[in-house]
């Protein structure tokens, strides 16, 4: 297959069209409106956690089978959806800092990073992604190198000679280990860009790490100074009853009980 092949390859891949056109300017606007009314905004962007408890009307679309083809040659037929989270860059932006994704943070994986998918970010385009408005930027083959930029002192605002746009039409899906090096990058223009982070992971994969109260949250992040930490609230009982049946089983794990 050759998203997979890719994945492997180079640490990405992009799906296109994975939501209709028609469909594409509503779940912008849905989950727009979420943002503003309930995410953290400030001059650079605007982040919404656990965005699923506020809208769902984008849930459908995770479990494209384009989508879920990929996921289960890597995971297996027992998949997971670990967090989704809209992430919008305002207009002339700051630049950010190269990262890789949860797990392979201070704290959880030790280094070198084993040469094992463990975890898949995706990014829902819900505009078009360009090197104007700031198309997330990656570093191709960089899931291979066993670090994590954050935390082995590398230069996290440089720019490197192997860095590349992310670009895509809106309604497209950037696949990517999340070992893969990759920043935000200025939005050059004045419009926002818009996206939804959705993340996969397979079902054996601890996720209480992430969630608030948990013990293991407290052992691995609160009583480790200097640890990354984040959260993601619970999905509430009201919003998983407005989750489809067929991306239900995707998100049943982190129901608030």
């Amino acid at each position: 297959m050759k998203a997979v092949e890719e994945i492997q390859r180079q640490g990405y891949t992009i799906l296109k069209g994975i939501i209709p056109d028609d469909q594409v300017i509503n779940i912008k606007d849905d989950i727009i409106k979420a943002a503003d009314m309930f995410g953290v905004k400030n001059p650079n962007n605007t982040y919404l956690a656990t965005t699923i408890n506020h809208t769902q009307s984008f849930a459908y679309y995770t479990v494209d089978w384009r989508i879920m083809e990929v996921m289960e040659s890597f995971f297996g037929p027992h998949v997971r959806i670990s967090s989704t989270t809209t992430q919008i860059n305002e207009s002339r932006n700051k630049r950010g800092h190269w990262h890789a994704d949860w797990p392979h943070t201070a704290g959880y994986i030790a280094k070198p990073i084993p040469d094992v998918v463990l975890h898949l970010t995706t990014i829902f385009m819900l505009a078009d992604f360009t090197r104007e408005n700031g198309g997330t930027l990656i570093r191709p083959s960089s899931h291979k190198w066993g670090s994590n930029p954050t935390y082995d002192n590398e230069h996290i605002f440089d720019d490197y000679e192997d860095q590349i746009y992310a670009e895509g039409l809106a309604g497209s899906v950037l696949v990517m280990d999340s070992r893969l090096w990759h920043a935000i990058a200025i939005n050059n223009t004045n419009s926002r860009r818009v996206a939804l982070v959705v993340r996969y992971a397979p079902w054996w994969l601890n996720l209480d790490v992430l969630m608030a109260g948990t013990v293991d949250q407290k052992i691995i992040v609160e009583e480790q100074p200097g640890t990354f930490n984040i959260s993601y609230p619970p999905l509430s009982q009201e919003a998983y009853e407005q989750i489809n049946d067929i991306a239900k089983p995707l998100f049943r794990h982190w129901v608030q009980i």
